[in-house]
């Protein structure tokens, strides 16, 4: 489950990034940092120039859990040199967390299509409309003449 999630993640990554002509994702990797953290490292080039992203992974959405994640991502961050964007990666986002992404500096992108990445001069807005499928409710048939003449003999 958790390395499908790194999957889905990079490949989300990757789409966001080449919708913009300006950046060239040179690679995205998944590295080990600590005894159990693991984050999703994107080195990038925006007009030539070198540039890092620190993601981290986020199942879980709270409020505590997302203070914690930007804090390690604070500190992951600081072991890249020059520049380097911290960016929480999540299934869903909710408006709140997305407004505590903001308030962080920390960009965000889930995997229903929204995100907000800040990059040197290049900034990123996508927002996914809600996937809400409503179906019509059942008509009835109306009856044509012949029917009509069916259900009159009956």
């Amino acid at each position: 489950m958790k390395r499908r999630l790194e999957t889905a993640a990079a490949e989300a990554l990757r789409d966001t990034l080449s919708q913009i002509s300006v950046i060239k994702v040179k690679q995205i990797n998944v590295e080990q940092h600590g005894r159990v953290d693991k984050a999703l490292i994107a080195r990038v080039e925006i007009y030539g120039h070198p540039h890092v992203m620190v993601c981290k992974l986020a199942g879980d959405c709270s409020s505590a859990h997302l203070q914690r994640s930007f804090l390690e991502l604070k500190k992951l961050q600081a072991r890249f040199p020059g520049a380097t964007t911290p960016v929480l990666i999540a299934p869903e986002l909710s408006e709140e967390a997305q407004a505590l992404c903001r308030d962080s500096n920390t960009g965000f992108l889930d995997l229903e299509g929204n995100a907000r990445l800040y990059l040197d001069e290049v900034f990123i807005v996508k927002r996914s409309l809600p996937h809400r499928k409503t179906l019509p409710p059942q008509a009835e048939t109306l009856p044509t003449s012949e029917t009509a003449r069916f259900a009159h003999i009956a």
